[in-house]
This record gives C-alpha cells, sequence and structure tokens, in this order.
C-alpha cells in the first residue's frame, strides 16, 4: 500500500481554468476522466483520483515537481503583473497542512504585502475542516507552488495544472491547452 504521506494532493483540479465566477465553482463535466480511482495493485506512481476534483500526486512525480519549480522561478513575473494592474483573476497554489495531512491547494490574491500573499481559499480543503473556501489566509511568497492569471480567454502560468491536463480526455486538453499562452 502507498504511504499516504508520500502523495501531493492537488485539490480543485484545474481550478483556475474552469473556475466558474469568483465563488471557485468548478463544473464536474470537467473532471480529467482517465485518471482511476485507487486501487490495490496499481501503480503507487500514477495520479489517482481520491474524490471528485481531487487527485493524488506521488511526492516523486517528475513533472509535477519539475512545474512546481517553473512556478516558483517565475513568480516575481506574477507580482510585476500583479503590481502593474493587469486585468484577470490572480491565484497561487500552496501546501496546507491540517490533521496531519498536506494538501496543495489554490487562494484567490487579494494582494501582495512583503514576503506575504493576502487572499481567500478558492476551494473547500479535503483534509478537515478547520479551514473554508473563502477564508483568509496569508501564503509567504517562499511557500508559492505555483501561480496563475487567468483572464478568461488567456491563462498566464498554471504549470501544476498544465501537468494534470495530460488525465483529461483529448477534446477538453484541447480546449484549455489553447488558452495557455506563456
Amino acid at each position: 500500500t502507498m504511504n499516504v504521506k508520500a502523495l501531493v494532493i492537488a485539490g480543485a483540479v484545474l481550478f483556475g481554468l474552469y473556475q466558474g465566477g469568483s465563488n471557485g465553482s468548478n463544473s464536474s463535466n470537467d473532471q480529467p476522466a482517465s485518471i482511476p480511482e485507487a486501487s490495490p495493485g496499481s501503480d503507487p506512481m500514477a495520479p489517482r483520483k481520491v474524490k471528485n476534483n481531487v487527485v493524488a500526486y506521488h511526492t516523486a512525480d517528475q513533472a509535477m515537481n519539475g512545474a512546481k519549480s517553473k512556478a516558483r522561478q517565475s513568480l516575481p513575473r506574477f507580482a510585476k503583473m500583479w503590481e502593474d494592474g493587469v486585468s484577470g483573476t490572480y491565484t497561487i497554489k500552496f501546501p496546507l497542512t491540517q490533521n496531519g495531512e498536506t494538501e496543495h491547494i489554490w487562494l484567490q490574491v487579494d494582494g501582495f504585502k512583503g514576503d506575504m500573499i493576502d487572499g481567500r481559499l478558492a476551494n473547500d480543503p479535503v483534509n478537515g475542516k478547520k479551514y473554508k473556501m473563502g477564508q483568509r489566509m496569508q501564503v509567504a511568497r517562499a511557500d508559492v507552488e505555483d501561480w496563475m492569471l487567468n483572464q478568461g480567454d488567456a491563462i498566464y502560468g498554471g504549470y501544476t495544472a498544465r501537468v494534470m491536463m495530460d488525465q483529461m480526455p483529448e477534446d477538453q486538453r484541447a480546449k484549455y491547452e489553447k488558452l495557455f499562452k506563456d
């Protein structure tokens, strides 16, 4: 069996891609269909569906780790777009721990204050009830694992979301791939 601590939980799969307005609701039609439920004997390195819109990736997943690295390296660009007033919905992904479990969740950005980013949780965490969607939080820039600027017809960043698109049916993947502009 797989050790749960060896997983990266990616909450609200592709949240920023098909965000339904500011409330953070997701269309269940966009759930990656090819991600299987966890089952005995399955490949422990393969992504697996934990629940609706939540997918677990192994901490050693090279594609996901490379995406996080690219996002961290380009975070100054994201902050500069905010500073320059580029319009759109700004979100960051960060690790959130509760009940001894860590998931990686999106925060809708409200502002930058030094090394901290202010915002509101963009979806409900799955590892407990301490935090709720819409709850205000501060995240250290050093803890950001991904960022996304969604302008409706164009998306910048979203490097971990791009990795997750590989699990989508071809027609959905093609629709979303066209939106990424960098």
